[in-house]
């Protein structure tokens, strides 16, 4: 799994003390050297709910892009959204990011964990 691959997976529900969960894309934002060695992935949740106001942790998908990331309809990114989670919760790779949203990630990334 490369940095900026789009998976399905399931998603612990914070709302249920991690309990539960959903099945929502994922944009892989840990590196490709531990995706490798690890267990573990690192993601940021995706939402289709594109109604609210951009936020520097946001990355929007629309337009072309939606399809290039495997997903079916547009949607955000949430980088403050990240969880840890076992590669045998993700069901498949969807798509990919395409090399502009990979770079707005890292930026969005580094704004959500104060690395600026």
């Amino acid at each position: 799994m490369k940095k900026g691959t789009v998976v399905l997976c399931r998603v612990p529900m914070p709302s249920t003390q991690l309990l539960e969960f959903k099945m929502r894309p994922g944009v892989v934002v840990s590196k490709e050297s531990n995706n490798k060695r690890l267990k573990d992935i690192i993601i940021a949740v995706c939402t289709s709910n594109v109604s609210r106001p951009k936020e520097a942790t946001h990355v929007f998908i629309f337009g072309e892009d939606v399809k290039m990331s495997g997903i079916r309809v547009p949607s955000v990114v949430r980088c403050e959204s990240l969880f840890t989670i076992n590669k045998s919760m993700i069901l498949r790779a969807l798509g990919k990011l395409p090399t502009r949203l990979k770079n707005e990630l890292d930026e969005c990334l580094k704004d959500a964990l104060e690395l600026k």
